[in-house]
């Protein structure tokens, strides 16, 4: 199929940020055997005006994807979140294409208003959302015609392509990269973890990244490639809990990939019920510091169990959460295609 992928390629960053999730699903159409376009809206808008700015450059880069379509004919229109994108434009492209199926997907958390009132501006125009959210809560963000179906963060073999589990001689015993956000919840793992290793394990070698030393490009993967143990702590609102009619649930960021997928030992917490995806014996998921505290003690004493856990959790996201399997449902849920995979994912879709 021709695809159309509007999507940003992260060009103004100079490849420090070559390894993001719409990177792996453009190489999973592409190994699939689809015929892609990318469209890189941001990129397009800025080189549209003499200043170099998107909000300059937002109109013509509307103008310009109506015109890529108009001239690729794509069969299947993928907007990754596509900020940039007008849905006056969606429904012209609609309209000259009128057997085009369009896809939004979005990996953003839903507990974030700003991420909820982006999706709601394209519902009603597309034909199927996909999130990195699980549960009841998509009920919400279906549009008029569009369901909602989950879709795990995949892993991709040329971009994930450290084997951590394999190896003993890892210099970092545990890596954590996050920035805290100012409405975090006091109880959050991802704001208490760092200090209490430092309490409890001042001997550990820790590398720990966030809002005072952001790391980006080649260092980021050098340093996953060096660590043993990832915390993969999303920031968690004040009063939120988890389950599966939560904005919680099943949610991570593409962290969960990148350590998991690079062979790393990777600790999440209950609240988002990871578990129930990943399996207890593939990830660590804890509930509270303490709990976090003693996995933390027995996974850094016993060596062969860390790389056992990680080689179990490396070897099912690389079999069963790839970006060739994860592309490949996105289009078949689209387009109404059977299934040519036994996907092990949540597969439910939430219709208005």
């Amino acid at each position: 199929m021709r695809i159309v992928h509007v999507a940003n390629t992260n060009y103004k960053y100079l490849g420090l940020r070559n390894y993001g999730l719409p990177i792996k699903i453009n190489n999973g159409f592409i190994r699939n055997g689809h015929d892609v376009y990318w469209y890189n809206e941001r990129d397009v808008a800025r080189a549209s005006n003499i200043l170099g700015t998107r909000k300059l450059g937002k109109k013509a880069c509307n103008r310009k994807l109506l015109q890529v379509c108009q001239n690729f004919e794509p069969e299947v229109l993928a907007l990754a979140g596509a900020d940039m994108i007008h849905a006056e434009t969606i429904d012209s492209i609609r309209r000259h294409l009128p057997h085009i199926i369009i896809l939004l997907y979005d990996i953003d958390a839903l507990y974030i208003d700003s991420n909820v009132a982006a999706i709601h501006s394209k519902r009603d125009h597309v034909d199927h959302i996909f999130l990195t959210t699980g549960g009841a809560c998509l009920t919400n963000m279906a549009g008029k015609n569009a369901g909602v179906s989950f879709i795990p963060n995949p892993v991709d073999p040329s971009v994930d392509a450290c084997k951590n589990h394999l190896r003993r001689d890892l210099p970092t015993d545990i890596m954590f990269a996050g920035a805290i956000n100012k409405w975090v919840a006091p109880d959050d793992l991802r704001m208490l973890a760092p200090g209490a290793i430092r309490n409890h394990f001042p001997n550990l070698n820790c590398e720990f990244y966030g809002n005072d030393n952001k790391i980006w490009g080649a260092e980021f993967r050098k340093a996953i490639c060096r660590s043993k143990i990832g915390l993969n702590f999303s920031c968690t609102p004040e009063g939120l809990s988890g389950g599966p009619g939560s904005e919680l649930y099943l949610y991570s960021s593409d962290r969960i990939s990148l350590y998991m997928g690079n062979g790393m030992l990777t600790f999440t917490s209950a609240a988002n019920n990871l578990s129930e995806l990943y399996g207890h014996d593939r990830i660590v998921e804890v509930k509270n510091v303490d709990e976090f505290i003693d996995r933390v003690r027995f996974f850094t004493e016993n060596d062969e169990e860390r790389m056992r856990v990680a080689q179990n959790g490396y070897d099912f996201v690389h079999s069963e959460c790839n970006e060739r399997l994860v592309a490949q449902y996105m289009i078949e849920v689209t387009s109404g295609q059977d299934w040519t995979h036994d996907y092990v994912w949540p597969t439910e879709v939430f219709r208005a």
